[in-house]
């Protein structure tokens, strides 16, 4: 049964059986939209560095959704959602907070040697390393350097991240775009 509502008029319960249901207009207007003030609050107020919004969703959403949405069912209606969200939210990043906390250690960049010709293998380290360092997000950073430099397998660090393989993957598209960006912006 479709509802014909505008999204911003729709009830609670209605929200939650949208939601159920894999409707991707309720999920992207509860997350994008109602959802807004509660992601600027946990940036401002729980992350003390910069964090994108659009991954405080993706994180919050496949938490939401594991186990067909075990979690959101267990909203029982005797407040609102926005307000039994917040607080499953905010608990969520406090406890997500340390594994999302950027590793500010200096790890190589790149370990193996090329014995054919060091200058230039100098050259290209320092290159990617200006590159990396531009970048905003030290949690990308952190993944492409993990991913591309130390060869660490994606099973292991998204282990390490305390986050699901989904997300790692999510969180390098979203990683090597930036670091597109940044290449882009040196060309100019």
């Amino acid at each position: 049964m479709k509802n014909n509502k505008p999204t911003s008029l729709l009830s609670d319960e209605e929200l939650v059986h949208g939601i159920l249901n894999n409707d991707e207009t309720i999920i992207s207007h509860f997350f994008f939209d109602r959802c807004t003030p509660l992601f600027l609050y946990i940036i401002r107020n729980i992350f003390d560095y910069r964090v994108d919004k659009n991954e405080l969703i993706n994180e919050l959403y496949l938490y939401l959704h594991e186990n067909d949405w075990y979690k959101l069912r267990q909203f029982d209606y005797h407040s609102k959602l926005t307000t039994w969200i917040s607080v499953v939210a905010i608990r969520f990043f406090q406890k997500k907070r340390e594994t999302l906390i950027e590793n500010n250690t200096v790890n190589p960049l790149y370990t193996q040697e090329d014995t054919h010709n060091p200058y230039t293998q100098l050259t290209l380290k320092m290159d990617v390393a200006a590159l990396l360092k531009q970048m905003p997000n030290e949690r990308y950073r952190n993944v492409i350097q993990s991913l591309f430099f130390e060869d660490i397998e994606p099973e292991r660090l998204a282990n390490r991240m305390g986050i699901t393989i989904d997300n790692l993957y999510n969180l390098k598209r979203r990683a090597l775009q930036q670091l597109l960006d940044i290449v882009k912006k040196e060309k100019n």
